[in-house]
């Protein structure tokens, strides 16, 4: 059983701490993964708790995950998954503990057995999505041992990406530089011509060019960031047919969305950011993996934080930032 939750975390991106002696064979008796969210350190100790030495087990792998993390900077969380054919009276009260806490340590025990997870005494029986994994890790039978479960997570990485290079997030962020540049030197006339109307003016080309153009450096800067962060992202995982399609679909459609609320002109392509972000959080969604180390919660944080700090300023479209969003997670969703 144990190997099996081994198989599960480390498909959901938990990177194995330490190495067992068990680690090249078949049967696994312990196994330790790790994975930070935000400043919070999951570790998740899975312990055969049909061995007569499972608390040692189990205790000395937690005191060393604790000593060697606690000084860090993470809000440490221990979890020990207890695996048994049955819980037995000294499992249950062995389990029953309220949740420890030593500073930025907190430890937990669970009990996995074939009915599901068990949570005794005064603790959190919900910890991200950490209780399917293991409910889920019982419909699965691993084969082989740790170190081929690690070989095929790699494998299948590696397999994921399907653009090796990210050529056309550099090419778009050439021809938004290069437009910038002309903005400068011809003192607004480019915005006149080529920025968003409000809907009803016609012009509709103007939902493509305006996201070439950028107010001022901080504008085209922050725009840039977003496109190198979530466009290589994109281009990797999506290939580059489907990079173009969220970037310039997911951007006109958030600027025909703005459009329709507009009382003045609009530039930007914050729109197509967006949808690049969404299409990140549909990978995430779609695949239980991160992409390329963000992973759905940190796009979550990072959406809102962009929402709300936009909500602070009349002059920035949170309304093309929302609509971006919502086409760009549609859109990749769609990928198979």
């Amino acid at each position: 059983m144990v190997l099996s939750i081994a198989k599960q975390l480390i498909d959901s991106e938990f990177r194995p701490i330490l190495d067992t002696s068990s680690a090249v064979s078949g049967k696994l008796d312990i196994f330790c993964g790790g994975k930070q969210v935000g400043p919070n350190l999951y570790c998740i100790i899975a312990v055969d708790a049909n061995a007569p030495d499972y608390k040692q087990k189990f205790e000395q792998t937690a005191g060393y995950i604790g000593g060697s993390y606690s000084m860090q900077n993470f809000n440490l969380v221990i979890l020990g998954v207890f695996a048994a054919d049955e819980i037995t009276d000294e499992l249950k009260e062995y389990a029953s503990v309220e949740a420890e806490t030593f500073e930025k340590v907190n430890i937990l025990k669970w009990c996995l057995t074939p009915q599901g997870v068990e949570v005794f005494g005064n603790q959190p029986n919900r910890l991200l999505n950490i209780k399917q994994l293991l409910e889920s890790s019982l419909e699965s039978k691993a084969e082989g041992s740790l170190k081929d479960i690690v070989a095929e997570n790699h494998q299948k990485k590696q397999n994921s990406i399907v653009s090796r290079d990210t050529v056309l997030t550099y090419i778009i962020f050439a021809v938004v530089t290069v437009v910038f540049v002309c903005q400068l030197g011809l003192n607004g006339a480019m915005l006149d011509k080529f920025e968003c109307l409000p809907l009803g003016k016609g012009e509709f080309y103007r939902y493509l060019t305006s996201m070439f153009l950028h107010i001022g450096f901080w504008h085209y800067m922050s725009n840039m960031l977003g496109l190198y962060i979530f466009g290589t992202r994109v281009e990797r995982y999506y290939g580059k047919a489907w990079f173009l399609a969220i970037y310039f679909i997911g951007g006109m459609m958030a600027g025909f969305v703005s459009s329709i609320f507009l009382k003045t002109a609009a530039v930007g392509a914050s729109g197509a950011i967006y949808a690049l972000m969404g299409a990140v959080a549909a990978y995430c969604i779609r695949t239980k993996r991160s992409a390329n180390g963000f992973d759905l919660y940190f796009i979550i944080i990072f959406a809102l934080v962009g929402l709300a700090f936009g909500g602070l300023y009349a002059e920035i479209d949170n309304t093309a930032h929302i609509a971006g969003l919502l086409f760009g997670l549609a859109i990749g969703m769609l990928k198979k």
